[in-house]
């Protein structure tokens, strides 16, 4: 079936199972005019959809602008500030999740949907505590139990990323049991993997280094370096991606609602307020990086056709400049734009990537730089470089000649080596993984982010999202509690959570 035709369903669930924060399931038996049973696939879609948040947080969005690897000159359709406002909640999604459970439970497939399941809780706590900090956990989506809870306290995120590891762990314990059944039926519904459920528990495993490696600074307070050598030393128990192949990728397409997010149909529109950021494009530069011809073309001010690769032709914008003297700059053809024949060629263009195997890599070189396991973090820095080469089909040569580039080759387990990692998986996130790039800089301070008079937040990047207004007019003194246990009270965009202290 196809991702668009798929996505057609999404407008029944939503119309049936967006009142599951409000209207208890079983009750839809009641009503005769509404649908009693709705297939676990369909669920499965509608949960991947949301989870592939493509239109806020995937290529060429509002987040990509925020880890810096694009800015924008127009402020009519969006600006350079980091004033950032409220972060999304998950918990319609998670009671969608619960609903594919109940729904599994009817089916031979069951275990396998559970175990995903599993993941999905996972990912949603993961994905709203490190926005926002504390969050209603054990008491969530427990409106219409037999015990009503209608206004949750909020767990301390400690205990909220305790959870998530003991929800990977046992993820990955129950896809290994479902792929050992012999007779039963297929996930459907999946537009990722194709119910490929070795794939997915190589995603899941591939998930969990990238939290623990989140937890970095937390490796006092939770078991985090033992969790992650039982990954890494038990292929057999954890496996891993192996390349490229494993990634997590949604595709696009040339049908209407599914295409690239740049693409010949919008050429005319954002060509020349879409420019390269200087935190991205620089790396690129200073280490004569070919992934550059790849995604830029060069300034048509600078550039000079008896020189094409002369890398003084790629100018990009600071993402703290102000959008008036950008426009100008753009306008003389004195700025990099994306890659035309790359991204403007047609509606189908990239995939993109939501965590995969040049990510795995770099965690794994990050977690023997810091000593947490034995091994070769070249070897894995190495990898990681290459993967994402390869996705953007650079030859074999030029992949060896930067590997050998003096400022490329691993300088060792220390300070200089884990900013070489660093950089390399900031500059392996272009345009891919969400906001990953944005919380890895949050997490280490590499690369270093631009700060200008666009900024809107004296001068600083934000450290999270304030709590959603809903919550105040909904469950107020229990999110006023927890601002009051994390952050002196206030709802401060620029506070630090305790994942960060």
């Amino acid at each position: 079936m196809k991702t668009i035709q798929l996505y057609k369903s999404v407008l029944i669930i939503v119309m049936v199972f967006m009142v599951g924060a409000c209207t208890n399931f079983e009750d839809l038996a009641d009503d005769p005019n509404r649908a009693t049973s709705v297939p676990p696939s369909m669920l499965l879609t509608e949960v991947l959809r949301v989870m592939n948040n493509v239109d806020d947080e995937g290529p060429w969005s509002s987040a990509q602008r925020d880890n810096q690897f694009w800015a924008i000159s127009f402020d009519y359709y969006g600006e350079q500030d980091y004033n950032w406002g409220s972060a999304p909640l998950r918990y319609t999604t998670m009671s969608n999740v619960q609903a594919m459970v109940k729904e599994a439970e009817k089916l031979d497939t069951k275990n396998k949907y559970a175990a995903l399941a599993k993941f999905f809780d996972a990912y949603f706590l993961d994905y709203m505590s490190k926005r926002m900090g504390d969050i209603p956990m054990t008491e969530s989506l427990k409106a219409k139990s037999d015990d009503p809870i209608t206004k949750p306290k909020y767990d301390a995120q400690k205990d909220v990323y305790i959870e998530i590891l003991r929800l990977l762990d046992a993820a990955n314990d129950q896809i290994t049991a479902a792929k050992a059944e012999v007779g039963t039926g297929a996930v459907q519904g999946d537009f990722l993997y194709k119910g490929d459920l070795d794939k997915w528990q190589r995603a899941i495993n591939s998930f969990h280094l990238r939290v623990l490696i989140s937890l970095s600074k937390k490796t006092a307070d939770i078991n985090v370096i033992s969790q992650f050598k039982g990954i890494i030393s038990n292929p057999s128990k954890y496996p891993l991606m192996r390349g490229i192949e494993d990634n997590m990728t949604r595709n696009f397409s040339d049908e209407n609602g599914n295409n690239y997010a740049l693409n010949p149909g919008n050429f005319g529109r954002n060509r020349n307020r879409d420019i390269m950021a200087g935190t991205y494009l620089n790396i690129l530069k200073q280490n004569n990086d070919p992934r550059i011809y790849k995604v830029a073309d060069p300034a048509a001010f600078y550039f000079k056709a008896n020189d094409p690769l002369n890398l003084n032709a790629y100018i990009p914008a600071n993402t703290g400049d102000e959008q008036g003297s950008m426009q100008v700059a753009s306008d003389e053809g004195k700025l990099s734009y994306p890659s035309e024949k790359r991204y403007y060629s047609n509606y189908v263009g990239e995939g993109y990537i939501l965590f995969g195997y040049a990510e795995q890599q770099f965690v794994i070189a990050e977690a023997i730089n810091r000593g947490w396991i034995d091994g070769s973090a070249a070897a894995y820095y190495n990898q990681g470089i290459k993967a994402s080469m390869d996705f953007y089909n650079v030859s074999s040569t030029d992949i060896s000649s930067f590997l050998s580039n003096a400022n490329v080759v691993y300088k060792g387990n220390n300070t200089a080596g884990l900013e070489q990692i660093l950089t390399q998986k900031y500059v392996a996130f272009f345009q891919n993984s969400e906001r990953e790039a944005y919380f890895n800089y949050r997490r280490t301070g590499i690369p270093k982010f631009d700060v200008g008079p666009a900024n809107k937040n004296n001068g600083k990047i934000p450290m999270r999202w304030k709590y959603p207004q809903s919550e105040f007019e909904t469950n107020s003194e229990n999110v006023k509690a927890a601002l009051a246990s994390q952050y002196g009270g206030t709802d401060d965009i620029n506070a630090v959570m305790w994942l960060l202290k």
